[in-house]
């Protein structure tokens, strides 16, 4: 396993651990992120989206493609709480330096529940 690989299979790790602090550190400071439902412009807000997040997730690798510093993983993101279900997501990343440099997730919204911001 690459190096760039296993620095995405870390992030994973800590952000279902929701081990912030471990997140934050393989983060570029000007990591971008894209998302169906977030975006942040830097690491530091992203974790600070992030500890907002009440999921409680685990995902599962259905496909890894590696370029260089570019890695594509289609995952199974299975959900437990706040709400129960599977989804289908596709996550790309750049890897520079030995930190994640950007990311731009790409899921079917319609088949996400409807969040109630006050729930939970």
């Amino acid at each position: 396993m690459s190096q760039v690989l296993d620095i995405v299979h870390e992030y994973y790790r800590a952000f279902e651990e929701k081990d912030f602090e471990k997140m934050r550190s393989l983060l570029a400071d000007q990591y971008t992120f894209k998302g169906p439902m977030m975006q942040c412009n830097s690491a530091d807000e992203c974790i600070e989206q992030m500890k907002e997040c009440s999921f409680e997730a685990r995902h599962e690798v259905v496909r890894t493609i590696t370029d260089g510093k570019q890695v594509v993983l289609i995952f199974d993101w299975t959900c437990s709480k706040p709400f129960q279900g599977t989804f289908r997501m596709c996550e790309y990343l750049q890897v520079e330096n030995g930190r994640i440099f950007s990311a731009e997730l790409f899921f079917d919204t319609a088949k996400f529940p409807k969040m109630d911001k006050n729930a939970a």
